[in-house]
């Protein structure tokens, strides 16, 4: 299906806002975040609604009892578009433009605050087109947590990485480790939209072939 870029924008905000919360989303939250009128994103979302990309639910209304009003979320073909498919690596030229952007990212984001610098990285995946990339930007968001532990947590945790000669054994020890404190941490403050990251890192590493799984594991050691 073949969507205009406006429409476009507003499916991806759906999405994005529906991830996060876990809940239907009214369409004057919509409007906000993109700067429109609530009555432009409820015309928007009509649209996608009659293209099968969303669809409409009705919540009560806390501050008038008894009135509902219209929330709308994505439906499974929405959710199918909102994966990106994304491309190869083209060369070596470009893995080290990424992994120089990655190291400069990690470093940038240091000075926030944990949970703020995680959903910035978060927001930046979205537009991520290179599957080795994309990788890289979930791994980021390990480290960074790992960094707020302190070295020794963090050496402990990357060393864990070599208790295995297969390299795929080794991302998933290490990136189950790394979710499990997260979880265990901040527990209720981890987005939902984590779960579908964690779902995606996997699914673009079983895509790439062994010197690029060989390349994350150098990032995560050198980082």
């Amino acid at each position: 299906m073949i969507l205009t870029k406006r429409r476009r924008e507003f499916l991806d905000q759906i999405c994005q806002q529906y991830h996060t919360t876990n809940l239907p989303v009214h369409y004057s939250e919509v409007a906000e975040a993109i700067g429109v009128s609530k009555w432009t994103a409820y015309d928007v979302l009509k649209t996608l609604e009659s293209q099968g990309l969303v669809k409409r639910n009705y919540s009560t209304n806390e501050n008038e009892t008894g009135r509902s009003v219209v929330v709308f979320s994505p439906t499974e073909m929405a959710e199918e578009m909102f994966q990106k498919e994304r491309r190869e690596t083209s060369n070596m030229e470009e893995w080290e433009a990424i992994l120089n952007h990655m190291t400069e990212l990690v470093e940038n984001q240091q000075n926030l605050p944990l949970m703020d610098a995680i959903h910035n990285i978060i927001t930046r995946m979205k537009t991520v087109e290179v599957k080795l990339e994309f990788c890289a930007y979930f791994l980021c968001i390990l480290i960074l947590y790992l960094n707020s532990l302190g070295k020794t947590v963090k050496n402990l945790t990357v060393n864990m990485v070599n208790a295995s000669p297969e390299t795929k054994v080794k991302l998933t020890v290490f990136v189950g480790a790394v979710i499990g404190m997260i979880i265990q941490s901040v527990g209720d403050e981890l987005s939902p939209e984590m779960i579908t990251l964690v779902q995606q890192f996997f699914e673009n590493v079983n895509q790439l072939n062994g010197e690029e799984l060989q390349l994350l594991i150098a990032f995560i050691e050198q980082s």
